[in-house]
């Protein structure tokens, strides 16, 4: 379904840059994301269910991921933006400690083969009322709706044992926007969004990074981006942290 969403979204931003003419301008960004993982679970079931760390407890090591950024600017202080990052961890390996998923008891040493899968989508328009210097500074407003369709799931083969928990999380987010350009092939940006759903949890996320443009068409970036997903449905929950630097290349037209 989300994956469905990402090329509907895609195609209206194509669409309406033939709307707006000759002054919109379309920018894809592929993007390379060096993570470091924090993760957290608990799926009850007959009132049995504990926290689970996955990277302490199921040795669930970080990895790296692609992303993809499409972008529609409206004009100077307008842009439409699309963000989708396909994020899966697995391992198999003995469990560290004694835990209970599911309603089931994992004991310890028991070799436990899990995984963590996570489709995320963001989609958001950024308004920058601010523009001092002829656009040399941008800053402003970033509202955002924030999707998440994940999974997390402990199998323990040798137990005939296999649990799951599938969850799907959509969150409208406010945040800010900031540009700073004072060159023609530099581009210094920032922007940050969230918003806490109560009991439902909260989905927050911040980057800054640097955008070198050595032609008019293509551009080379780097920062740095954090991801904070808390999915709820009392009392089970997912937590996932992300956070790291990355590296990207956008064409733009």
């Amino acid at each position: 379904m989300l994956k469905n969403l990402v090329w509907g979204s895609v195609l209206c931003l194509l669409g309406a840059s033939t709307v707006f003419g000759q002054n919109a301008v379309f920018e894809f960004e592929g993007r390379y994301w060096m993570t470091n993982l924090s993760a957290e679970a608990k799926v009850i079931e007959q009132d049995r269910g504990t926290d689970i760390n996955l990277k302490s407890d199921l040795a669930i090591a970080d990895k790296n991921f692609p992303s993809g950024r499409f972008s529609f600017f409206i004009n100077p202080n307008h842009r439409l933006t699309l963000n989708y990052t396909p994020i899966s961890y697995d391992t198999d390996s003995n469990i560290r400690r004694t835990v209970e998923f599911g309603g089931e008891t994992y004991s310890a040493n028991t070799r436990v083969v899990a995984s963590l899968n996570l489709q995320y989508l963001r989609f958001g328009w950024a308004y920058q009322f601010v523009n001092l210097a002829g656009g040399k500074f941008k800053f402003g407003t970033l509202f955002e709706v924030k999707g998440v369709q994940g999974d997390v799931s402990l199998a323990a083969p040798d137990l005939g044992i296999d649990n799951g928990w599938d969850f799907t999380a959509w969150l409208p987010t406010i945040g800010l926007a900031m540009d700073i350009i004072p060159t023609s092939f530099l581009n210094i940006f920032a922007e940050i969004s969230g918003l806490p759903a109560g009991q439902y949890g909260t989905i927050w996320e911040g980057e800054a990074g640097i955008k070198f443009i050595p032609f008019k068409n293509f551009s080379i970036s780097g920062g740095y981006r954090l991801v904070d997903i808390d999915a709820r449905d009392d009392p089970d929950y997912a937590r996932v942290k992300l956070g790291g630097p990355y590296v990207g290349l956008s064409l733009r037209f």
